[in-house]
């Protein structure tokens, strides 16, 4: 189906193509072409979009992706030729045409003086043949999206936008929107994320890894993926690293502008449900007011309680990017903001499992129809000046605040299927929820910079870094329905009704993560018999400090069986605890120190590079929780160091070729909220934290074969393995008789790959495709429940050997490019493959649930109008791609228990369907 799709699509782009070629494109004998490649002369690189233009004649071409143009049927003669390029000097050259000609023409940038310093501007860093160059003389493997590919692809989030990087998959929110990355089939905890080059605290209340879906695509310049970390890099990430290079001040003024409106297809079938959030407490009465109040129901309001369905807003994307230099371009100053409005939601039906215990067999326990409406509104602001002091010294000041308010409100219907089991949906108890959710997460983050040439062959970088995020989650509620019977005097059953669940909790969530950290690198570089040598040497201080702050008020209804109304305005409760939760043990404040230092260097022979070197990590870590003074665990504290040598090699055997390998040592520290003793219900199952935790290490090697036919074009080829020590992973375990998700260490694992990479360019027409196999290897403890010979109960442990959680086997990409240059017109179709994989461990032996391969196709076009408008349209989730997650069924499982479900060899326990979203709007470029 996927393959007929895109012989189509591709059928599609050659039409348009053929609907703006020139129609006079048969060469004669009397007409001539010129054909022609137009490149930075300093990089080789070819430029996209550089005009040429035949002096006096209606005569002109643009050139393609590859940097070529063709001018057809042009009679012979004499011409002038005129090229031209944003930033660089324009060309002129005189043509004497007697037959066709295939020429070259390298442009020079342009420069400027300050006095007695000249000024060159750079080359463009968010094109895509810089991007390659990026990759190409990198000591590392790493992998580069270039400012241009992010703005024409069809993702409006940097979550959305690593996808289309080699070996990353995504894991998606409740919404269907990206939200973390995994690299090379490890999980989001083993990975971390820059911006600038800086690592930036996370918002999130439960872990270190940051939400790329909280940040706007539009404010980068590009985005760079490191999967083979150097000394100089900070050392806890096993999968890889995603480093935000955000928008850099121009060489020239600089005014962009976009705005855009859309809708999900969701709501053209089903209305938008929200609830008014003016009237959500954003503070708890405890936190207002100090441990000793003790609230009552006045302290609280019910009408962000009353939920209604309305149909769903449009969609609303702004942004505005403004920029230039000063003082004689000594300055440059840049201001980029984003604002975005967006309805997504999802329609979701969920079964929850549990185990035969005679047979270990899984069985439906209870199936959930959910509905969720969710209105993000995502903004971000950044500002950066940098000022050159000399040709020697340079000073940046770079900050950003970047803000995501998700208001979520969802509908869930439950049937229990242990009554009436075997009949479906509807036929067991059956209860209504509605709960609404509103979740602020917020980055700021400031950052003075320096680099200076301190003499010959001797540099210095420093930085100093402020960093806070913020999570509000407040007056969290669910409002809870249950069926019922109404019975007279005699006890017979006068009518079913709904009755109002007795209990009603309202929580409130708040935590900070502020860092503090300062940078300091020196190099020094020099030349001896013919060796080119650079030896770095640095270190880096981070002060980390983490508080949470957690409330949960319990109300019980007043009388406490209350038929519903309709309206929860008709109903009356009691507050059970009037001092909320103040010994709950994720009220806590935690701190991290870590100290680093390193020392490289970096040796070019021949055709040979070599960086190797040590990096040693200091890590103090403790936390104070307010749990009661015997819970195991309240407080605690730990130190240890960590060596961690790396090593990398690059052998260029040809000019255009490169052979790369490597070896570093990496650590995955365990998460703040993990290490807490806390209990709390959250999502499908328990939770519960672990206070024993240890850091994840490994050893990490990577080999990876480049060739590189163009500036453009490229082929890669790459492997790569990993030896993991106690990697976590949260786990469903049993305690008694309940079950709780919990994280764990888990032994050994080992985790390898191949991973091909392939970009061509074709003048008008791109493919870009990658491919990567993953197979990773863990055994782990599982519980078998069977009947012995005696026919008794009874259970034991069994290794069970699985991949890790959220590795999929199989992933690929394809994106199919069309750029007319002349017209104006870019297409963009982007296909993602991902293959099945585990999202939630179980305690049990073979009931594992796994998340089934899909396949998500987008569309990205843009027509351009004169020089400074284009029109835009973006379309995700072409397919319809839904998100399926099942358990392998055993040979033994009795298929009549659900006969209203069609089994085939798994057995269903989730699916979500998210619909197609669309959007169109105009972007302006001065």
């Amino acid at each position: 189906m996927i393959g007929k799709i895109f012989g189509v699509s591709f059928l599609f782009l050659i039409y348009i193509s053929s609907l703006f070629s020139n129609p006079l494109n048969n060469e004669s004998s009397e007409l001539l072409t010129i054909r022609g490649l137009i490149y930075d002369k300093s990089t080789s690189e070819p430029l996209t979009g550089a005009t040429i233009v035949l002096v006096g004649t209606s005569y002109y071409a643009v050139t393609g992706l590859d940097g070529t143009f063709v001018i057809r049927n042009v009679s012979s003669g004499e011409f002038e030729m005129n090229v031209s390029f944003i930033s660089y000097e324009p060309f002129m050259q005189q043509l004497n045409l007697s037959d066709n000609v295939n020429i070259e023409i390298g442009l020079t940038t342009v420069s400027f003086t300050l006095g007695t310093v000249e000024v060159v501007t750079t080359r463009l860093a968010n094109t895509e043949a810089s991007a390659r160059a990026t990759e190409r003389n990198a000591m590392n493997v790493m992998n580069v999206i270039s400012s241009r590919e992010i703005e024409f692809s069809p993702d409006v989030t940097v979550a959305n936008v690593v996808q289309r990087v080699s070996g990353v998959s995504l894991e998606r929110s409740s919404s269907g929107d990206g939200q973390h990355a995994i690299v090379r089939g490890m999980d989001k905890r083993y990975n971390y994320t820059l911006v600038n080059g800086i690592k930036i605290p996370s918002p999130d209340p439960k872990n270190r890894y940051v939400p790329l879906d909280i940040f706007p695509s539009e404010l980068l310049d590009r985005l760079e993926v490191t999967k083979a970390l150097t000394p100089n890099m900070e050392g806890d990430a096993i999968g890889g690293v995603m480093d935000m290079k955000m928008k850099d001040a121009p060489d020239r003024f600089l005014l962009s502008f976009n705005a855009g409106t859309g809708y999900s297809q969701l709501f053209l079938d089903r209305d938008f449900l929200q609830f008014d959030r003016s009237f959500t407490a954003i503070e708890s009465p405890r936190r207002i007011n100090g441990t000793e109040y003790r609230a009552s129901i006045d302290d609280f309001d019910i009408d962000n309680l009353d939920f209604e369905r309305v149909k769903a807003p449009l969609n609303q994307t702004y942004g505005l990017a403004i920029g230039d230099r000063f003082l004689g371009g000594k300055m440059g100053v840049i201001l980029a903001a984003s604002y975005h409005n967006t309805y997504r939601g999802a329609n979701s039906l969920f079964f929850e499992t549990d185990v035969d215990r005679n047979t270990n067999n899984p069985f439906y326990d209870e199936v959930q129809i959910r509905s969720i409406s969710a209105q993000q509104q995502r903004s971000g602001v950044h500002s950066k000046i940098d000022y050159r002091i000399n040709s020697r010294n340079k000073i940046d000041l770079y900050n950003a605040l970047i803000t995501l308010t998700d208001i979520q409100a969802r509908h869930r219907m439950d049937t229990n299927l242990r009554i009436g089991r075997g009949q479906g949906p509807g036929t067991g108890r059956i209860s209504e929820r509605e709960r609404g959710r509103m979740r602020t997460q917020q980055i700021f983050n400031s950052t003075l910079q320096g680099n200076h040439e301190v003499m010959e062959g001797l540099g210095a970088n420093w930085s100093a870094v402020y960093s806070k995020a913020t999570n509000e989650e407040p007056d969290l509620a669910e409002v809870i329905r249950r069926s019922g019977t109404s019975r007279n005097s005699q006890g017979e059953i006068v009518k079913e009704i709904d009755l109002l669940d007795r209990d009603l909790n309202r929580r409130w969530v708040n935590n900070s993560d502020q860092d503090m950290a300062g940078y300091l690198n020196l190099t020094y570089a020099h030349s001896l018999a013919n060796i080119d040598a650079e030896y770095s040497a640095g270190g880096m201080y981070r002060h980390k400090e983490r508080t949470n702050f957690f409330d949960n008020y319990l109300f019980r209804a007043s009388p406490i069986y209350q038929e519903w109304q309709g309206d929860i305005f008709d109903h009356s409760w009691n507050l059970f605890n009037t001092q909320g939760t103040p010994t709950d043990p994720l009220n806590y404040e935690s701190y991290e120190n870590v100290l680093a230092y390193y020392a490289q260097a970096k040796l070019d022979i021949a055709d040979f590079q070599l960086l190797g070197g040590v990096r040693v990590e200091n890590t103090d870590f403790g936390w104070t929780s307010n749990a009661p003074p015997q819970t195991e665990g309240r407080i605690g504290s730990v130190k240890y160091r960590d060596i961690l040598p790396s090593i990398h090699l690059k052998y260029q055997p040809w000019r255009n070729t490169n052979v790369r390998t490597s070896y570093f040592r990496s650590l995955s520290r365990p998460n703040f909220y993990e290490v807490i003793p806390y209990e709390i219900n959250e999502g499908d199952y328990r939770e519960r934290g672990n206070p024993f935790l240890q850091r994840t290490t490994a050893d990490n090697f990577d080999l990876r074969f480049e060739y590189f036919p163009s500036q453009l074009d490229q082929v890669l080829v790459g492997a790569f393995y990993k030896v993991i020590d106690d990697p976590i992973e949260s786990a469903l375990q049993i305690s008694g008789q309940a079950i709780f998700l919990q994280p764990n260490n888990f032994g050994t694992a080992n985790n390898m790959g191949l991973e091909v990479d392939v970009t061509k360019y074709f003048r008008s027409f791109g493919i870009k495709a990658f491919y990567n196999f993953t197979d990773s290897r863990i055994t782990t403890t599982k519980i078998f429940r069977f009947r012995d010979d005696s026919g008794q109960l009874t259970s034991r442990e069994e290794l069970q050997t699985r991949p890790l959680q959220g590795q999929s086997r199989h992933i690929s990409n394809v994106s199919l490019l069309y750029k007319d240059q002349k017209n104006k017109i870019d297409i963009q179709l982007a296909m993602v493959y991902t293959g099945r994989r585990i999202i939630s461990v179980s305690p049990y032996l073979d009931n594992d649930i796994w998340q089934r391969g899909f396949t998500q196709l987008d569309l990205s076009v843009e027509k351009g109008f004169g020089t400074k408008f284009k029109v835009f349209v973006k379309v995700n989730n072409l397919l319809n791609t839904p998100m399926r997650a099942d358990i392998l069924l055993p040979n033994t499982f009795n298929p009549e228990q659900v006969p209203y479900v069609d089994l085939g060899e798994n057995l269903l326990v989730r699916e979500d369907f998210y619909k197609i979203n669309g959007s169109i709007g105009l972007k302006y470029n001065l």
